[in-house]
C-alpha cells in the first residue's frame, strides 16, 4: 500500500508500507522524487512499490556507486544524453571508474578521492591501449566529465548532499587551431568533385554550404527540402547502432534550424531527391525505412552510416592530394568563409545550430577578430584622403 504527497515545485514524496511493528504501527519506506504531475508521480510510486516488493530496493544511505549506475543508465542516460555522449560515459564508467569506486557508498565518495584518482591517471602507464606515454588532457577531462555526471545526478536526486566532483577540477584542455580551407582550396576541391559520383558531389557541396554535421547530413530527408524558398530544415541526426545499422535522434544541441542554401545547391538536392523517389518506386516491397525518404541512402532507402561520409572524405583527400583536413572541418570552413564575408555572428550561430552565441564566439573568436581588423582597415582610405586634403 502506497501514497503520494505533493511537496510543491514538482516534488512528490512517495510512501510505501513495508510492514508493521509489534504495536501494529505501519513501517514505511519513503523517497522524494521529481514528477511532471500527480499521474506521473503515481507511476513512480508503482515503480517504487515494485522495487521494494522485488527485494531490489536499497536505502539511499547504503547505495553504492555500482548500484546507482543502473538507475543512472536506465532512468537518465538513455533518455537524456545524446548517443555519442552516453556511449562515451558508459565506456569510461565501466573501464575506469566503477572498477575503482563501484563498491563504495555514494555518501563515502569525497572530493579527495576524485582529486587523487585524476592525479593517479595522469601518471605513466595508465593508457588502456597499451601504448607508452600519459593520458592526454582531453582524455582526463572526459573521465572527469563522466564521474561528475553520475555524481551530479545523485546530488539532484538527493542521494547525497553535494557533488564531490564539483570541487575537483581536471586539467585544462588547450584547443587546437582548426585547419580550414580558404577560397582557393575550395575551388581546387570543387574542380576535382566533378569526377566523383553525383551523390558524393551533393554531400560535399551541402557540407560546405550548410555547415551541417555529418550525422545531420546522413539523416537528411526529402521532407526537409523547401524548393520554393531554397531552404533546408535540419531537425535530426543519424548515428550508428551497436551491432550495426543506423538510428535517428535529435540534433546534437536539440535545436532544429532552417538554413538557406544557394539555388545551385538546391538544384543538386532536387536532382538527388528525384533519383531517390525513382529508386523507391522500383524497390517496392523491398524498400527499407518505408516511412522515410533519405537523400543519402542506398537503392532500398537505407540511410548511409555517418562515419561512411568521413571515410569517403579521407579517401578523396588522398586521391587528389588535397590539403588534409577532417570532414568535420568543412563545417568550420563554411563558418570561416561566412565570417570573412562579414556575415553577422548571430546568423552564423543559427546556421551552425549552436545553442548560444557564446559557443560561436568561443569557437571562432580568432577568426572574428581577424575579420574585424580587416573591416577596420577599410576606414584607412578615409584618413588618407583627409590627410591629402590637408585635414588636421
Amino acid at each position: 500500500m502506497g501514497s503520494v504527497e505533493d511537496r510543491g515545485n514538482g516534488s512528490y514524496r512517495l510512501s510505501v508500507v513495508i510492514g508493521y511493528d509489534n504495536k501494529g504501527k505501519a513501517i514505511r519506506e519513503r523517497i522524494t522524487v521529481k514528477a511532471k504531475g500527480i499521474k506521473d508521480a503515481r507511476l513512480k510510486l508503482a515503480e517504487f512499490e515494485m522495487t521494494i516488493r522485488g527485494g531490489t530496493y536499497v536505502k539511499p544511505e547504503k547505495m553504492t556507486l555500482s548500484q546507482f549506475y543502473d538507475d543512472w543508465l536506465q532512468k537518465y542516460a538513455e533518455k537524456e544524453l545524446g548517443h555519442d555522449t552516453r556511449t562515451n560515459y558508459v565506456n569510461i564508467l565501466n573501464t575506469r571508474i566503477l572498477p575503482v569506486y563501484g563498491h563504495m557508498k555514494l555518501s563515502d565518495i569525497k572530493t579527495i578521492h576524485i582529486v587523487n584518482f585524476l592525479d593517479e591517471l595522469s601518471k605513466n602507464g595508465k593508457r588502456l591501449d597499451g601504448k607508452k606515454g600519459v593520458l592526454s588532457a582531453s582524455s582526463l577531462n572526459n573521465i572527469y566529465k563522466a564521474f561528475n555526471n553520475i555524481l551530479n545526478l545523485a546530488t539532484k536526486w538527493k542521494l547525497i548532499n553535494e557533488n564531490p566532483a564539483s570541487a575537483a577540477k581536471p586539467p585544462k584542455v588547450r584547443s587546437k587551431k582548426t585547419e580550414v580551407y580558404n577560397e582557393e582550396d575550395v575551388s581546387v576541391l570543387l574542380a576535382h568533385m566533378t569526377n566523383e559520383p553525383f551523390n558524393w558531389q551533393t554531400c560535399i557541396m551541402f557540407a560546405l554550404t550548410s555547415a551541417a554535421r555529418q550525422g545531420e547530413i546522413a539523416a537528411l530527408e526529402s521532407k526537409h527540402l523547401n524548393f520554393e524558398k531554397n531552404t533546408v530544415r535540419i531537425e535530426q541526426s543519424a548515428y550508428e547502432l551497436k551491432g550495426g545499422g543506423v538510428g535517428i535522434k535529435a540534433t546534437k544541441t536539440d535545436r532544429e534550424r532552417t538554413i538557406s542554401v544557394p539555388s545551385a545547391m538546391m538544384d543538386m538536392l532536387k536532382r538527388l531527391d528525384n533519383q531517390r523517389k525513382r529508386e523507391t518506386m522500383k524497390a517496392g516491397s523491398l524498400r527499407e525505412w518505408p516511412d522515410h525518404l533519405f537523400l543519402f541512402a542506398n537503392e532500398f532507402g537505407r540511410p548511409i552510416r555517418p562515419d561512411s561520409i568521413a571515410q569517403y572524405w579521407l579517401r578523396l583527400v588522398e586521391k587528389y592530394n588535397l590539403k588534409k583536413i577532417r570532414f568535420h572541418d568543412l563545417r568550420h570552413t563554411s563558418a570561416t568563409l561566412l565570417i570573412n564575408k562579414q556575415v553577422h555572428a548571430k546568423i552564423i550561430q543559427e546556421r551552425l545550430g549552436h545553442s548560444t552565441i557564446s559557443t560561436t564566439m568561443n569557437t571562432y573568436g580568432h577568426v572574428l577578430e581577424e575579420a574585424d581588423q580587416k573591416a577596420a582597415s577599410h576606414f584607412d582610405s578615409m584618413f588618407e584622403k583627409k590627410q591629402k586634403n590637408g585635414g588636421a
